[in-house]
This record gives C-alpha cells, structure tokens and sequence, in this order.
C-alpha cells in the first residue's frame, strides 16, 4: 500500500511538472505574439522589386499598395504606382 502511495505522489508530481511546463508555454508564447511587429515588412530586393510594370502588372493595382502614401503593407520604402514585385496581388473585381 506505501508504495502505490509512494508512485501516486510521483505521478502527480510529474503531472503537475507538466502542467506547469505547457502553463509556461503558453504564456511564453502569448507574449512572443503579443509583442512581435505585425507590420514587419520585406526589402525590396528580397521581392523582386522593380520600377516598371511586369506584364500589365503595377503596384497601383495590388491590394497590398497604399495610394495615398506611395507605400506597400508588405515592402519597405517608398513605392512607385507603376512598379512591381513578386508578391503582386490583384483584388478579385
């Protein structure tokens, strides 16, 4: 009987060892997300960025481009209405 006590006591030390570990964990990352930029964004070079159209293809037609201050929501910098990247996206029309 003392030794199933005693195994008893171990399990629940483990468990309880465990369960603090996933706590930790998941406060850990709650606070990563929670303090990590959203709006980090990518060089130009890193998407191809180039200062003409590519077939027919401009920054003033991508839903990531933000006409009223010459700027992308994913690349770094200024950006000309008439340039492109690879990470061209046209809004469905």
């Amino acid at each position: 009987m003392i030794h199933e006590s005693k195994d008893n006591n171990n399990n629940l030390s483990k468990l309880l060892t465990r369960r603090s570990f996933f706590k930790s964990m998941a406060f850990l990352s709650l606070v990563t997300f929670t303090t990590t930029r959203l709006e980090a964004k990518g060089s130009k070079k890193q998407f191809k960025y180039q200062e003409t159209p590519k077939n027919g293809e401009a920054c003033k037609d991508c839903i990531h481009f933000l006409p009223d201050k010459n700027k992308c929501k994913v690349v770094e910098g200024s950006i000309s209405p008439e340039a492109w990247c690879t990470l061209y996206n046209n809004p469905p029309k």
